[in-house]
């Protein structure tokens, strides 16, 4: 019985993990999600400048000046979107590490959930012999009286 309370003490343990875990993925899913939608804005607001830059040019001569401060904010913009994009997929890289070590901590709470039924078919299993066991010797008893 002692090893038996040992991995149900375990197995809260295990379990405790596992719930910590799930939250844990729940975080960095939503910070995956987060920089993901600060990437879409991002690109979002290039795409916009871009047409925006396409129908001035098309529509009249733009001067030098307004001609190179578009492309300098393209530029700029450029590089926060890779930036971003590098911060995203860092996001995106923990988030599955998290999952890894989720499943990781599903599979040993599993693997002490069997143990402990193996214990507690056993203990049952030990405790139906000793009552025939006992039954027989009564049975026994009685017919040599």
């Amino acid at each position: 019985m002692p090893r038996n309370k040992t991995i149900s003490k375990i197995l809260k343990m295990k379990d405790s993990r596992k719930k910590e875990l799930e939250l844990d993925v729940k975080k960095a899913h939503d910070r995956a999600d987060k920089e993901k939608s600060k990437l879409h804005s991002i690109e979002q607001d290039y795409k916009d400048t871009v047409q925006c830059f396409n129908e001035k040019s098309g529509d009249s001569a733009m001067n030098v000046n307004k001609i190179n401060s578009y492309y300098d904010y393209f530029a700029r913009i450029q590089g926060k979107i890779d930036e971003q994009k590098k911060v995203h997929d860092q996001r995106e890289s923990e988030l599955e590490a998290l999952k890894n070590n989720l499943v990781d901590a599903h599979k040993e709470k599993r693997a002490f959930e069997i143990l402990n039924e193996k214990e507690i078919r056993k203990d049952l299993k030990e405790k139906l012999d000793s009552e025939q066991k006992e039954a027989d010797f009564l049975a026994l008893y009685r017919r040599i009286k």
